[in-house]
C-alpha cells in the first residue's frame, strides 16, 4: 500500500495539485485507522488529507480512480438499475451501428426514468448508452470529450428535456408561471444528473481499459487554474471565474507580503560590521538596506473582440480585484476603435460582460473587427500625454491578429518610449503566433516582454513578476 500511496502523491504534484511531505506523512498515518477494503472511506480519508482547495477536487477523484481503480463487472454481468431490462444488454448492440428501435426504446426509458427522478435506473440507463454509441475502444486514445460528445448526440438533451417538459405541461391543470418554471428547473437539474452520470461512466471505462496510463488530459480535469481560456466551455469558464476572486486575494497578500519585506530591506553586512567596532565588535546597531518600493502605475489595453474578449475579461478582472497593490488601474477597451472602462469597471461591483461593454464604451468605430494599428495610433493622439508618463507599465492583452491593416508599429514605438515597460499577454499557443494575420512579430521589438497567457496560472504567474 505505502508504494502505491507515494505514486499516487507524484500524481498529484503532477497535475498541479501542492502536496507538502508533511501532508503525505499525514496520509499515510490515516489510511492505518481504516479500512482498507471500503473505497468511499479510503478516498475521503485521502482527499481529507491532501487536498486544501476545493477546486482540485474533480482532479483528485479522477487521479484516485487511476491508481484506486476498482474492480469492474464483466460485460455480460449485472449492472445497476431499477428495472429488469435495464440490466440485459441489448441484442446487437455495437457502438456504431445501433437498431433505429433499440436507440427509441433506449430513448423513451431515458424519458420515463427522468419523469420519475429514478436515479438508479438514470445509471443503468446511462452505463447502456455509453455501450452503444460512447466508441470507447482498446488501443484507441480519444479523450473523454470526444467519447461524451458522441453520446450527447445520439441522446440530444435538449430534445428530451423538452419532451418531458411537454409531457409534464400536459399532465397538469393549468400551471401557473411559476410552477412551469420550478418544473423546468427540475428537469434541468435532472439531466444535468444524467450528464454527470455519462461523463462518469466513461471515465471508469477508461480508466478500465487503459489503466495507469490514462492522463488527466484524456480524462478531460485539469485544474481550473491550468485550462484554456479560449477553448473552455461555458461550464469551465464558470468556474474559472468562480475562483478569480479568491485568486486574487492570495494573490495580493503575496505581493503584500513581499513588498513589506522590501521596504525593511535587507541586512547590511559591511555597514553593521562598520557600526560594531565602537562597540568591541558587538553588532549593537544593525544596518539595513532599505530600497525604495515602487508600485508600477498599471494602464490596460484590452481586445475584447471575438475569442480573446473572454481572456481580456479575466485580466480585467484580476487586476482590478487587486486595486490595493497598485496605485492607479487606467483599463481600455478596444476592437477597431478604444474607448476607457475605468469608471465602469470600478462602479460595476463586478466583471463586465462583452454585451456592455460594448453598449456603455464605443469600442467598435467601422466594420467591428479587430484593427491594431488604428486602436494604437487613436490612443496615442488622445491618451498619450494624460494616461502615460515615466512610472507608467503598459499592458497590452491580445493575440495582435489585425486582418491584415496597417500595424501602427510608429504610434506603439512612441508608446514604449514614453513609459517605463510595455508588456504583451498573447492568449493564444506560441506556435500559432505569425500565422496567417497575426502579426506578433512586429510588435515584439517594441515590448519589454511577450508572454504566452493561456490560462489563470501563468496569468497569476505575470501579475505576481510585474507587482
Amino acid at each position: 500500500m505505502l508504494p502505491a500511496l507515494l505514486e499516487f502523491v507524484h500524481r498529484l504534484r503532477a497535475a498541479g495539485i501542492p502536496v507538502s511531505m508533511v501532508e503525505t506523512l499525514d496520509a499515510i498515518e490515516s489510511v492505518r485507522h481504516i479500512d482498507l477494503s471500503h473505497r468511499a472511506q479510503l478516498k475521503a480519508t485521502l482527499a481529507a488529507a491532501l487536498v486544501k482547495r476545493a477546486e482540485h477536487l474533480l482532479t483528485f477523484s479522477d487521479l484516485f480512480e487511476i491508481s484506486f481503480a476498482a474492480r469492474r463487472p464483466e460485460a455480460g454481468g449485472q449492472r445497476a438499475g431499477s428495472e429488469e431490462d435495464v440490466d440485459q444488454p441489448l441484442p446487437g448492440a455495437d457502438p456504431t451501428t445501433v437498431s433505429e428501435n433499440a436507440s427509441a426504446a433506449l430513448l423513451q426509458a431515458l424519458l420515463d426514468a427522468l419523469r420519475r427522478n429514478d436515479r438508479d435506473a438514470l445509471r443503468g440507463l446511462a452505463i447502456r448508452a455509453v455501450q452503444q454509441w460512447g466508441g470507447i475502444e482498446a488501443g484507441r486514445s480519444d479523450s473523454a470529450r470526444y467519447h461524451l460528445y458522441r453520446v450527447l448526440r445520439q441522446l440530444d438533451l435538449s430534445n428530451l428535456l423538452q419532451r418531458a417538459m411537454r409531457e409534464e405541461r400536459s399532465d397538469a391543470d393549468d400551471p401557473s408561471a411559476l410552477d412551469q418554471r420550478l418544473v423546468r428547473e427540475e428537469h434541468e437539474r435532472r439531466v444535468e444528473e444524467l450528464r454527470r452520470l455519462i461523463a462518469e461512466e466513461i471515465r471508469d471505462r477508461l480508466v478500465e481499459s487503459r489503466g495507469p496510463q490514462v492522463t488527466t488530459e484524456i480524462l478531460g480535469t485539469t485544474l481550473v487554474e491550468d485550462r484554456d481560456i479560449l477553448t473552455a466551455s461555458p461550464a469551465e469558464l464558470r468556474e474559472m471565474r468562480a475562483v478569480l476572486r479568491p485568486l486574487a486575494r492570495k494573490l495580493a497578500a503575496r505581493i503584500a507580503h513581499r513588498r513589506r519585506f522590501r521596504r525593511r530591506g535587507r541586512l547590511d553586512v559591511r555597514r553593521t560590521i562598520r557600526r560594531s567596532l565602537s562597540a568591541g565588535g558587538t553588532p549593537l546597531d544593525p544596518a539595513f538596506r532599505s530600497p525604495k518600493v515602487s508600485r508600477p502605475q498599471l494602464v490596460l489595453l484590452c481586445d475584447v473582440s471575438g475569442s480573446v474578449a473572454e481572456f481580456a475579461r479575466f485580466t480585467l478582472s484580476l487586476l482590478h480585484a487587486m486595486t490595493e497593490e497598485f496605485p492607479r488601474i487606467r483599463s481600455f477597451a478596444f476592437v477597431d476603435g478604444i474607448d476607457e472602462v475605468t469608471e465602469a469597471l470600478a462602479s460595476g461591483g463586478a466583471p463586465l460582460e462583452l454585451p456592455q461593454i460594448l453598449a456603455r464604451a464605443s469600442v467598435v468605430w467601422s466594420d467591428g473587427h479587430s484593427d491594431y494599428g488604428r486602436v494604437f495610433t487613436r490612443f496615442w493622439q488622445v491618451h498619450g500625454t494624460s494616461a502615460l508618463g515615466p512610472k507608467a507599465t503598459v499592458i497590452i492583452a491580445g493575440d495582435a491578429r489585425n486582418n491584415y491593416r496597417d500595424s501602427g508599429g510608429a504610434a506603439l514605438r512612441a508608446i514604449k518610449e514614453r513609459v517605463r515597460k510595455l508588456y504583451w499577454l498573447n492568449p493564444e499557443p506560441r506556435r500559432e503566433w505569425n500565422s496567417a494575420d497575426s502579426i506578433m512579430a512586429t510588435y515584439s521589438p517594441y515590448c519589454d516582454g511577450v508572454f504566452e497567457v493561456r490560462n489563470l496560472r501563468r496569468l497569476a504567474a505575470f501579475v505576481d513578476r510585474i507587482a
